[in-house]
């Protein structure tokens, strides 16, 4: 079982897309593209086996970027455990990663029941945790259902009066 608290098992990725998500990003959207671009090749790279198939990509903002990071670590390290023990766990293929009335939303093929619960534990995790920075989040309801701070929170507010 990964300690999630243990800095000596969080990947080279995990640390990336903490790294990501530790600062504001800036208003200059061509830069958080690129920031997006790169997180997302970073997976496809990493576990190629879980993004082979077609998908209909990470739809999320960066706070969620490290649990998404850390639920792909663990799903490909499970099946890799487990297909060693020769206890035959069809490979994860993900469809789609998103959000969705507030809550993460991780589609996939394939799998265990282990792996239906570190799904579970990520949209947990993830109903905790600002979708635009990663600090501790709420639930917010007016418009469109988001998981974020208070910053964050204000901000959209002040955007939603100001007409933004």
């Amino acid at each position: 079982m990964m300690e999630w608290n243990n800095p000596a098992m969080i990947s080279a990725l995990d640390q990336a897309a903490i790294a990501i998500t530790a600062k504001e990003l800036p208003m200059d959207q061509d830069l958080e593209y690129q920031e997006y671009d790169a997180f997302v090749k970073q997976l496809e790279t990493t576990y190629p086996q879980m993004f082979a198939g077609k998908y209909g990509g990470i739809e999320c903002a960066a706070g969620w970027w490290p649990i998404i990071a850390s639920l792909c670590a663990s799903i490909q390290h499970h099946v890799d455990w487990k297909n060693r023990q020769s206890d035959a766990v069809p490979q994860v293929t993900v469809t789609q990663i998103k959000e969705k009335f507030g809550g993460l939303r991780f589609y996939y093929d394939g799998g265990d029941d282990e792996i239906s619960g570190m799904v579970t534990m990520a949209a947990a995790w993830a109903s905790h945790a600002c979708e635009e920075c990663g600090a501790s989040g709420v639930l917010r309801h007016g418009g469109w259902l988001k998981t974020l701070c208070n910053t964050h929170h204000n901000l959209r507010e002040s955007r939603k009066q100001s007409g933004v």
